[in-house]
């Protein structure tokens, strides 16, 4: 009786620790969810999660929860830079995302309340 609760309990730390090691794999792939061609944003820092995504210029972001509420960008762009502004309508503050460049946390830069507004090169 006692030789199975300890094989009970070993069991399900093992799976435990199995899940934690899934999730920590799946965290690290969301970056990879992003397609060519599109700046992405996530709710969460370090690219946690399903992107919202946008390829074209846009001059309101806010009606996008990933974007209104980012926490995360990467610009996986193929041709050019993009800007982003902290308001909608190109206002406010903004920053240049180059090709390749990501935010892993905005909570010190110009998007810590979020994206308002974008335009491509």
């Amino acid at each position: 009786m006692r030789f199975t609760r300890i094989a009970v309990v070993a069991s399900t730390l093992a799976l435990a620790g199995g899940g934690m090691v899934a999730t920590a794999g799946s965290a690290q792939a969301a970056k990879s969810d992003c397609p060519k061609t599109y700046l992405c944003s996530w709710a969460v820092p370090s690219f946690v999660g399903t992107p919202g995504k946008v390829a074209g210029n846009n001059s309101n972001l806010r009606q996008y929860t990933k974007f209104a509420n980012s926490r995360s960008m990467y610009n996986n762009g193929t041709s050019c830079s993009v800007r982003v502004w902290s308001g909608t309508y190109q206002t406010g503050s903004s920053v240049v995302f180059k090709i390749g460049y990501q935010l892993s946390e905005t909570k010190n830069s110009v998007l810590k309340n979020g994206a308002g507004s974008n335009r491509w090169c």
